[in-house]
């Protein structure tokens, strides 16, 4: 899409147009009204909502519904959109950037290109059938194969592995779910827990393999994956496979720019990276040594690096997001200190609460007599809305758990 700019006021270029790319856009216009603003994206489309895009399996995809913002929002907001377009370099010393094979100059650049799916190393992982979640182009492929699939195979019991298996499971085809971690949701839930929400999943008729490791798969004649391999020797049979193992930071344009990185490109409060000028905001940020992996996160960050790239002085206040999940019928929330990672939390005081029957569980967590954190399945999670304020207060117990 084309906006007019007169090439003589500053320049702020965005590289990524997911939840960063578009918040640091959005926060950048409100901050400076005159500046010129551009979006790069490798999508051909403008952005949606990829969070949204497990809503869309089994059905057709509507595009409209998912767009974040329409072609009009981004002309009246004078907010230049370059679709399809790969940024291949950046020169920090010449305060410019390339891409497709073109030279764009810059006063302020956001680094906001987020993440892409994990696909390991599996045997046979080239056999038509294996799939990825990430684009909408993604969910298109997947409905195909799925139109006359009997049996699936979804890797990964994460929030994407999760909701995928749903939505494969309720067009009434047989679907396995293998988590290689021992238990469902291991960094979220403790033992208990986790053993109630991987009952609910059961309950829907999907079987779940939690601590197997898959090496990889086989298919038939024509190229098409038909089996899923683990280390036990275990075989389930498949006619599509959805990979959703994790997610890893797109960070290999930022080799050698002098950039500070690890895993991740590492900024301060305000979103600077070590280079004057340059912000990072969302999947390839890590500030103060902590990454989330959350849109609301990504979001929020994208907002602060936009107003400083725009000439404000924002700085972005970490605060503990509820880990939200809501699918197989039922949802899980957690929050603060569960216990659940550390060593040794013989200090915890807990209230549990555990309903078999009907798939419900909560978990209270108090530590030196402050209200901690807390995880729920089920109906008690309709409550977090009111737990979420209590964490960190000296809260009576009683009174804490009388609210669920």
């Amino acid at each position: 899409m084309s906006v007019n700019y007169s090439g003589s006021l500053k320049q702020i270029l965005i590289v990524g147009n997911g939840a960063a790319g578009i918040s640091a856009a959005k926060a950048a216009r409100a901050q400076d009204p005159e500046s010129e603003i551009t979006l790069f994206g490798k999508d051909s489309r403008l952005p949606y909502y990829r969070l949204r895009l497990c809503d869309y399996i089994g059905r057709s995809v509507d595009y409209d519904a998912l767009k974040i913002s329409n072609e009009e929002w981004f002309e009246k907001n004078r907010i230049r959109v370059e679709t399809s377009s790969e940024v291949t370099a950046i020169d920090p010393t010449a305060r410019k950037i390339i891409a497709n094979g073109k030279g764009y100059s810059y006063d302020s650049l956001v680094l906001a290109t987020g993440s892409t799916p994990i696909m390991p190393p599996f045997k046979g992982r080239e056999l038509s059938g294996i799939h990825t979640i990430w684009t909408l182009e993604d969910i298109v492929e997947i409905n195909k194969r799925l139109q006359d699939a009997k049996k699936a195979v979804v890797i990964g019991g994460g929030l994407l592995g999760l909701e995928a298996a749903y939505k494969i499971s309720s067009m009434g085809i047989e679907v396995s779910l293998i988590e290689g971690m021992p238990r469902l949701l291991p960094k979220q839930l403790d033992e208990e827990g986790s053993e109630i929400f991987r009952d609910k999943v059961q309950s829907l008729g999907i079987s779940v393999f939690c601590g197997k490791s898959v090496t990889g798969f086989e298919g038939d004649n024509t190229g098409h994956v038909r089996q899923v391999l683990m280390a036990d020797d275990t075989r389930l049979e498949a006619d599509i496979v959805i990979v959703a193992v994790g997610v890893a930071p797109d960070i290999s344009l930022f080799q050698n720019t002098g950039i500070s990185m690890n895993r991740f490109i590492i900024v301060n409060e305000k979103m600077e990276t070590s280079v004057k000028d340059i912000y990072a905001a969302g999947d390839v940020a890590s500030i103060n040594g902590r990454w989330f992996g959350q849109w609301s996160v990504a979001s929020g960050q994208g907002k602060i690096a936009g107003i400083n790239a725009a000439g404000g002085n924002a700085v972005y206040n970490i605060t503990d997001t509820p880990y939200i999940l809501s699918t197989m019928g039922t949802r899980v929330v957690c929050s603060g200190n569960t216990g659940v990672i550390e060593k040794d939390n013989s200090d915890y005081e807990t209230i549990q609460k555990v309903d078999k029957e009907r798939y419900s569980y909560s978990k209270l967590v108090f530590q030196n007599g402050l209200f901690v954190g807390y995880m729920l399945v089920g109906e008690p999670a309709k409550a977090f809305n009111k737990l979420q304020p209590l964490i960190m207060t000296n809260v009576n117990a009683e009174d804490v758990n009388n609210i669920l």
